[in-house]
Parts: C-alpha cells; sequence; structure tokens
C-alpha cells in the first residue's frame, strides 16, 4: 500500500475531456464514484468493496445501507466539492462511523469551472497528496484528525473522492455560524472559506 503514486502532469484541455470518464484509481485499482449521485449509483456493495480494499473495514463486514444527505448543503472553500451520507454496518463496531464526508471534485460547469481548473490543474497534484495524507500519515500526527475510509484519484480525468469520518459540528445547518452558545467541548464551526465578505463582521 505505500509504493512511491507517481503522478504526471496534465493540462486544462486533458480536464475538459475526461473529466466526464469513469476510470480507475492510481492507487487502490477501482472504479470510484466522484459525485453525490454516482456514489448512490455504485452503492453500498461498492463502498464495502472500497473500505475492505483500503483496510478500513473487516472483510467479515459490509455496507449495508447509503445514504445521501441532501439537507445540508457545503460550499465553503474553493478546492473541492463535499457533501455529507450516512451508512449502516451488518455489524457496527465502536471503530465504524456511520456519518461520514466525502470531498470531490467541481463538476465543470459554467458556475465552477473555473475553480476545477484551478484545484485540478493549477494545484496539482494537491489532490492526491491529501489523500495519502490522510492514509499514509493519519497515525504519525500529534492531534487527532477524521478517520480516513478510502481515497483515490485519476491522473487522467483528475476526478477524485475522499471519504472520512465526519467532523461533529455544533453549528452545522445553522443560518450564521457563530451564533449561539456552545457548550464545552462542542466543535465551533465551519466557518466559510475563500468568502471574506462574509466572514467579517
Amino acid at each position: 500500500c505505500c509504493e512511491p503514486v507517481p503522478w504526471t502532469a496534465i493540462d486544462p484541455d486533458t480536464v475538459l475531456k475526461n473529466h466526464t470518464r469513469r476510470a480507475p484509481g492510481m492507487i487502490y485499482g477501482l472504479d470510484f464514484p466522484w459525485t453525490e449521485d454516482l456514489l448512490e449509483e455504485f452503492g453500498p456493495a461498492w463502498l464495502t468493496t472500497a473500505f475492505h480494499t483500503a483496510g478500513t473495514l473487516a472483510r467479515n463486514n459490509r455496507v449495508l445501507t447509503l445514504t445521501v444527505d441532501t439537507s445540508i448543503k457545503i460550499d465553503a472553500g474553493n478546492n473541492a466539492g463535499k457533501f455529507l451520507f450516512e451508512v449502516t454496518y451488518e455489524r457496527q463496531t465502536a471503530d465504524l462511523d456511520t456519518k461520514l464526508f466525502a470531498k470531490i471534485p467541481y463538476k465543470f460547469t459554467q458556475e465552477t469551472k473555473s475553480d476545477r481548473i484551478s484545484s485540478s490543474v493549477l494545484k496539482q497534484p494537491m489532490d492526491l497528496h491529501e489523500i495519502n495524507t490522510y492514509r499514509l500519515v493519519e497515525a504519525a500526527f500529534p492531534m487527532k484528525t477524521p478517520k480516513f475510509y478510502y481515497g483515490d484519484i485519476n491522473n487522467e480525468t483528475s476526478n477524485f473522492i475522499l471519504i472520512t469520518a465526519r467532523i461533529p459540528y455544533a453549528e452545522v445547518g445553522r443560518a450564521k455560524v457563530g451564533e449561539g452558545k456552545l457548550e464545552p467541548f462542542q466543535v465551533e464551526g465551519p466557518y466559510d472559506k475563500c468568502k471574506d465578505s462574509i466572514q467579517l463582521r
């Protein structure tokens, strides 16, 4: 699992040509979803295989259900799309999270194509480095980070997915982050990034 994963530089034309193409990941060799709709299409069976392959789910366990949370939209930042989903397992154990977070590339639409080029081309291979940080260095950090469940990327399409445990932000779903009193040990945020006009108050 720790062999180097080489990256070849790509240009905007490569992203434009290949961003809708399904292709296997560079790390685990599985075809993978890179949108909410594709994750639902791939379903619990794919999640089971993915988690088994990444070593984050015991071989004698499996994902039974998968539900994308459409009630909360996450649009903070400018490096990637994000969404939340929940799963159930055949055997629920203390080490398994049911509320998960997925990071995916921006869609190549008129509204977000500049963000997609920024992350997939100008900042490449940022997404590969982030996935590798979670899967290889997680245990070495001096602080707790969200548990890694699966992540992969394809060099030719620049599509990727990163699945981790969800941080239990106390203020998710509130109209404005920072309103109301937090109890001890509740997690503040998340604050919007790259939206300074909203943050300054």
